[in-house]
C-alpha cells in the first residue's frame, strides 16, 4: 500500500535530502503535497527530481488533514507552526515524522530509528549520533553487559542552510579580528567547539537504547557538515579487538576504515563510517569513533525508515 504524504518545508537542507531519495519514496508514497512555514505569503517554487512543484504557505490546520502522514522538515520555528500544533491537538492519532527535531515538538514526539511499528504515532528522527550508536550496539548486544559513554559532536548544518552561510561570515569576521555579532544557536562556532547541555540527548539515548547504560555529552563544532560520535563501551567479559571487529563487519550500515579518517568521507554516504575499535589492555573496554552524514543517517534515510513504520 502506498501513502499520501505532506512535506512541510521541503526546500530546507533536510527537506531536499528527503526528496532526493525518490526511488525509495516512490515505493512508499502515492501522492506528495507541500507547504512552507516562511512568514511571507508567497508560493515557493521547488524543482525536485520528482519534478517541479509549488509550495504554498501553511495557513490553516485543516491543510494538514487527509494525509497518511506529515513529514516536518523545517529549519526553524515560525508562527505558522502554530497550525501544526493545533492540528496535533485536534488529531492526536495523526502520523507525524519530525525530520528536523524541532524543539516545539519535543514533548509531543518520541525518538525513533524506524523498525517495527509502535503505538506512538508522532515520531522524531533520532539524533545522528544515536542512530550510529544503535547500529553498533545492535551487533555488540550478544556480548552482554554493555555500558559506557557517548560524546556527540554536531556540525553547523544541523541548524540549516542559513547557519552554514552564517558560519562563513563568522569565520571572515574572526580572521579580520572583528567582533562577531551574528550567532548560530547563540554561539560563535567559527574555529570553535562549544560544549552544551546534553540532558535531552541523554533522555533520548535512554529511550532508544534501553538495555545499555550510556553517559552522554554533546558539543557543537565549527565544521560545515558531518556528525561525529566518540563511543566507549564496557563489557562484562574479556574481548579481543578481533571479536569486536568481526561483530562490526556484520552490521549492514557500518563501514570500518583505516586511519586517518576524515569527515569528508561521509558526505552523501548511506553508511556510518567507523574507525577500527581499540580495546583496553584487560579487554573490558572498547573505544571507537563514528562519523556520518547527518542529512542522511539520522536524517532523510532514517526518516524514510520511520515513515515506513507508520504507514
Amino acid at each position: 500500500m502506498t501513502a499520501k504524504i505532506l512535506v512541510l518545508d521541503p526546500l530546507t537542507l533536510v527537506g531536499r535530502e528527503f526528496l532526493r531519495n525518490h526511488e525509495r519514496l516512490g515505493a512508499l508514497v502515492s501522492d506528495l503535497e507541500f507547504r512552507h512555514t516562511a512568514l511571507d505569503d508567497e508560493h515557493q517554487i521547488a524543482d525536485f527530481a520528482l519534478g517541479p512543484a509549488l509550495v504554498p504557505p501553511l495557513s490553516d490546520p485543516e491543510e494538514l488533514t487527509g494525509f497518511d502522514a506529515v513529514v516536518v522538515a523545517s529549519d526553524g520555528v515560525s508562527s505558522r507552526h502554530d497550525h501544526l500544533l493545533v492540528f496535533l491537538d485536534d488529531q492526536p492519532d495523526a502520523a507525524v515524522v519530525d525530520l528536523s527535531r524541532l524543539g516545539c515538538l519535543d514533548d509531543r514526539t518520541r525518538p525513533s530509528i524506524g523498525g517495527p511499528p509502535t503505538d506512538a504515532r508522532q515520531l522524531r528522527v533520532a539524533h545522528p549520533a544515536l542512530v550510529a550508536t544503535a547500529a553498533v550496539i545492535e551487533v555488540l548486544a550478544p556480548f552482554g553487559g554493555l555500558h559506557g559513554s557517548l560524546a556527540a559532536i554536531d556540525p553547523v548544518s544541523a541548524f540549516g542552510r542559513e547557519a552554514v552561510e552564517l558560519l562563513a561570515r563568522q569565520a571572515g569576521h574572526r580572521i579580520q579580528g572583528a567582533p562577531v555579532e551574528e550567532r548560530i544557536d547563540g554561539h560563535v562556532l567559527a574555529f570553535n567547539l562549544v560544549a552544551i547541555e546534553s540532558d535531552e540527548l541523554q533522555r533520548e539515548a535512554s529511550l532508544l537504547l534501553q538495555n545499555v547504560s550510556l553517559a552522554v555529552t554533546r558539543c557543537l563544532s565549527g565544521c560545515f557538515h558531518g556528525h561525529i560520535a566518540h563511543l566507549g563501551v564496557g563489557f562484562s567479559q574479556k574481548l579481543e579487538a578481533s571479536d569486536i571487529g568481526e561483530a562490526l563487519s556484520q552490521a549492514e550500515t557500518i563501514t570500518v576504515q583505516d586511519l586517518p579518517l576524515s569527515l569528508d568521507s561521509t558526505i552523501d554516504s548511506d553508511q556510518v563510517v567507523a574507525t577500527a575499535p581499540l580495546v583496553s589492555s584487560d579487554g573490558s573496554e572498547m573505544a571507537i569513533t563514528l562519523m556520518a552524514d547527518g542529512l542522511r543517517i539520522g536524517g532523510a534515510l532514517t526518516a524514510i525508515d520511520v515513515l515506513e513504520s507508520l504507514v
